[in-house]
Formats: structure tokens, C-alpha cells, sequence
């Protein structure tokens, strides 16, 4: 449901990207990334569970896997289109652009304390915080190699 949400997000910005370019290039790199390895392990496992019934045409597997194969490989490696993103972001926080979701719950005194994760806030407040951690962390990382 994640990546479908992401992928029709994706299709939007491409329907009309008037002043989202940028948002734009990161949501389409990103979500062809994701949609792509969630595709090749997915049709893995399947392939696995199956057998070598999972070889007949009829059985679309090998569908899933080629079509995986091609969308990582298409651009080169996901892994650089994903480089992209991140240096994206990094340089759009040097310049004060990039807008990270406010949180509505500190993460130390009040996320900890909830019994389940299940409350839509609590999970939206913990992407949130996950992408703040993150962002910090590569820019530390960053610094400390150019020092």
C-alpha cells in the first residue's frame, strides 16, 4: 500500500510540476527505487515458495523477476539514483528549503511512553523524528569525512 501510494504520488507530481520540480526528480527516483527492489525480492520469495512450478511462464514469477531486473538496472544502479536523493536533500538543507514534518509528540518523554504503535499520530510523529535522525547523521557523517 506504501509503495502504491508512493507510485501514484509519483504519477501526480508527473501530471502537473509546476514548482514541485524538485520534489518532483526526488519522488520519482525514490519511488522507482523502492517499487523496483520491493519487486525483485517479492518475486524472489515467490520463486522460492514455488518450486520449479515458479519457472512456467503461466505462473508470472518470472514476469515479476525480469521486470525487477530491468527497472534496477535501467538507469544503472538504484543505488546511485538513490545518492541522488540524499545529496538533494543535503544540499536543500544547506540552503534552509528542505521541510521535514512537525512533530506533534516529543520522542523521548511522550512516543515511548504509548503502549501501541498503532495510533496513526504516534507512527507519523516517529517518521518524522526517523527522518530528522537521519538527515542529522549523514550531515555528521559528511563532516566527518571532509574534516
Amino acid at each position: 500500500m506504501v509503495l502504491n501510494m508512493g507510485y501514484n504520488a509519483a504519477k501526480d507530481h508527473f501530471a502537473d510540476p509546476k514548482g514541485k520540480e524538485n520534489e518532483s526528480i526526488r519522488t520519482f527516483c525514490a519511488t522507482k527505487c523502492m517499487v523496483t527492489w520491493n519487486m525483485e525480492h517479492t518475486s524472489g520469495i515467490c520463486r522460492e515458495r514455488c518450486g520449479g512450478g515458479s519457472f512456467l511462464a503461466s505462473s508470472e514469477i518470472p514476469n515479476g523477476m525480469l521486470g525487477a531486473h530491468s527497472g534496477m538496472t535501467a538507469e544503472g544502479d538504484n543505488r546511485v539514483l538513490m545518492q541522488k536523493v540524499v545529496k538533494d536533500i543535503m544540499s536543500d538543507c544547506q540552503k534552509d528549503l528542505h521541510r521535514t514534518g512537525e512533530m506533534t509528540m516529543c520522542p523521548e518523554n511522550q512516543i515511548p511512553k504509548m503502549n501501541s504503535v498503532a495510533n496513526q499520530e504516534t507512527l507519523t510523529n516517529l517518521i518524522y523524528f526517523r527522518e530528522i535522525a537521519e538527515i542529522e547523521a549523514m550531515q555528521n557523517n559528511i563532516a566527518q569525512k571532509v574534516m
